[in-house]
């Protein structure tokens, strides 16, 4: 299963069945509605030696796409499919972490050591 994310870069990476066909269409039914979409990928890159399939798809940024939202997806060259699976959206991701602070109750008042960390690690 592929990850969407609702904003950012959603760029795939996957393994396919060799092709040489230079076009290829990104094809979605929705598992909920059974609703059909397709487009024809443009500007994606691929590794003809590892058969890696590199590609942006713009097909699930509407407004009516949902976190939990999920797709059967297919990639078809001229004649075979040459990928199937599926496409899950979630919420937007964030690389926020907490703000870790200082374990010292004062500036120059040491119980221990004196060091620069700021947090500390517990195993």
């Amino acid at each position: 299963m592929l990850t969407y994310y609702q904003s950012g870069s959603n760029q795939f990476t996957i393994r396919t069945a060799p092709t040489s066909s230079s076009n290829l269409v990104l094809s979605l039914q929705d598992m909920y509605t059974q609703k059909n979409s397709a487009e024809i990928l443009n500007g994606y890159t691929y590794n003809a030696y590892e058969s890696l399939l590199t590609f942006n798809s713009n097909l699930l940024t509407g407004s009516s796409v949902q976190p939990g939202d999920q797709f059967r997806a297919t990639i078809s060259d001229d004649y075979f499919e040459i990928w199937h699976g599926s496409i899950q959206v979630y919420v937007s991701q964030s690389v926020d972490k907490p703000n870790y602070t200082n374990q010292i109750p004062e500036e120059g008042v040491y119980i221990s050591n004196v060091s620069d960390n700021e947090y500390i690690i517990l195993e």
